[in-house]
């Protein structure tokens, strides 16, 4: 039916998951709480609105408020970083955030050393409480493992990954064929 194999196998996929929705306890637990919505808004013009039919009506006026939310949010949030930079000379937190957090690399080293911290602390935690074994020590040992491991990479992951022939095998997955008949 389709001449990209990926593109039928996502198709045979989604055709299998829709299958199991059908039946699924999802798909109850979703249809109650709609069934009760329902009921609670049956006199609301505004409900009547978003719940009719109507889907250019729905689409537009939804996706308008939507932008005009994440715009107001995005305008808050500028402002906010407009005036702690113009107040930030000589704060101690700021610079210290700043230095921790600005490029890439500082945040991948940043996090890492996070989980450091925090892999001791469960190894730490469990033997003042007296636990000697048990799964926490193996999930602080990868913890910290990990992060020793991460820690010797000194650069940005985006171009780790660039380089890499797996990265490049999974992006190769989802370019258009080029030399085929476009089903679409």
């Amino acid at each position: 039916m389709y001449n990209s194999i990926i593109v039928s196998i996502l198709v045979k996929i989604w055709n299998i998951l829709s299958r199991a929705y059908e039946y699924s306890l999802l798909k109850k637990f979703n249809d109650s709480i709609l069934k009760g919505f329902k009921n609670l808004s049956k006199s609301s013009h505004m409900a009547r609105l978003f719940i009719s039919n109507r889907s250019l009506v729905r689409e537009s006026s939804l996706y308008a408020l939507y932008c005009h939310i994440v715009d107001r949010i995005s305008k808050i949030f500028t402002f906010l970083r407009e005036k702690i930079e113009e107040n930030n000379h000589g704060s101690i937190i700021y610079s210290v955030i700043y230095n921790l957090f600005h490029e890439n690399v500082g945040l991948q080293t940043t996090f890492y050393v996070f989980f450091i911290s925090f892999g001791v602390g469960i190894a730490l935690n469990n033997l003042i409480r007296g636990f000697y074994a048990g799964k926490s020590y193996i999930i602080s040992f990868l913890l910290v493992l990990i992060s020793f491991i991460g820690l010797g990479v000194k650069e940005n992951y985006k171009n780790v990954l660039r380089g890499s022939y797996i990265y490049a095998f999974i992006k190769s997955l989802f370019t258009i064929d080029e030399g085929v008949d476009q089903w679409w």
